[in-house]
């Protein structure tokens, strides 16, 4: 009559979610009700229509309490890969903002080494223009020293030639003074050219110089501002993902824990009747009794939801890929 009694329930539809409150307070109305109803004497007999019905009852309480345990198990198992997830997703962060710290690293180092080479280069090129200015002003010194000498020597014939021969008027060494005077000319004025052409570009080599190293500047900026901007909107993501975890994981925690009080409460009651009024133990006993049976329930009824869902988490799945 037992077998039978429990084997009839398992053949029958289990409840949903929303019917498992509901159902459960009438399954506790219906026995308190049945268990008013019987006499009060201890040594009168229970009918057997009675003793069925509040079998089928607690069939019913345990199929309610076994699918309990496993939404209860699901939830923890859902817990612990979304703890799982999240700490990849931020080691992953993590690796990804060194990385992207590494590179932007590397390129200011790269940045700074071609300033130095490029400062080296005007430093280089101040020095060869200071070396042409003092090599012009003293070639300057040198021709103008040559063309004293040059002149004296010249007077000096002239005088003599003068003292040696009034008579004779020197117009031929006129004539090689203004020559020499305008090779003399030439050869500065070609020496001056040469020289400002040097200093020129010199010049403008330096403005280039000054140019790209303003413009190497701005984009050093421009890069760093860069890098600030995005070290902070990386920063304000990753908080929002943590508050947007951290409330979700909180949610799914009230209601495993939840789920674990409901589980806990819920045949409570029920085994401290079928104690006191069937089995007719002591109040006691049948009052203290119960609570260790519904915490071993709960213990296993996590243990039987951990193990599933470790289960199912090993299967394999279908990839996206192939669905489509």
């Amino acid at each position: 009559m037992t077998r039978s009694s429990e084997e009839r329930p398992a053949e029958q539809r289990p409840p949903t979610a929303a019917e498992s409150q509901p159902s459960a307070n009438q399954h506790e109305a219906a026995t308190t009700s049945t268990l008013k109803s019987w006499p009060a004497g201890s040594g009168r007999e229970i009918s057997l229509a009675q003793v069925r019905n509040l079998q089928r009852q607690l069939a019913l309480l345990r199929e309610e309490n076994r699918r309990l345990r496993s939404e209860l198990a699901e939830q923890r198992a859902e817990l612990e890969r979304l703890v799982a997830a999240y700490n990849a997703q931020q080691a992953s962060f993590d690796e990804e903002l060194a990385a992207l710290k590494e590179g932007h690293q590397r390129q200011i180092e790269q940045y700074q080494t071609h300033l130095r080479d490029m400062l080296a280069e005007n430093r280089q090129l101040q020095a060869e223009k200071q070396r042409i200015q003092e090599k012009y002003k003293e070639l300057q010194r040198n021709y103008q020293q040559a063309v004293e000498e040059e002149a004296h020597k010249m007077i000096a014939e002239a005088a003599n030639t003068i003292i040696m021969r009034p008579e004779h008027v020197p117009s031929l060494l006129q004539d090689v003074k203004k020559t020499i005077e305008l090779q003399i000319r030439q050869e500065e004025d070609e020496q001056a050219a040469a020289t400002l052409y040097l200093i020129r570009d010199a010049q403008r080599r330096a403005r280039q110089l000054e140019e790209e190293l303003a413009r190497e500047r701005e984009h050093i900026a421009a890069e760093r501002q860069q890098l600030l901007q995005m070290q902070q909107s990386i920063r304000e993501q990753a908080e929002l993902r943590y508050k947007t975890l951290a409330a979700h994981l909180g949610g799914r925690w009230s209601l495993a824990v939840t789920l674990s009080v409901i589980l806990l409460l819920v045949p409570l009651p029920v085994l401290q009747s079928l104690f006191y009024f069937v089995l007719h133990f002591s109040s006691a006993i049948s009052l203290y009794v119960p609570i260790p049976i519904c915490i071993g329930l709960v213990a296993l009824f996590a243990r039987i939801r951990a193990a599933m869902a470790t289960y199912y988490s090993s299967a394999p799945r279908k990839s996206s890929t192939s669905k489509t």
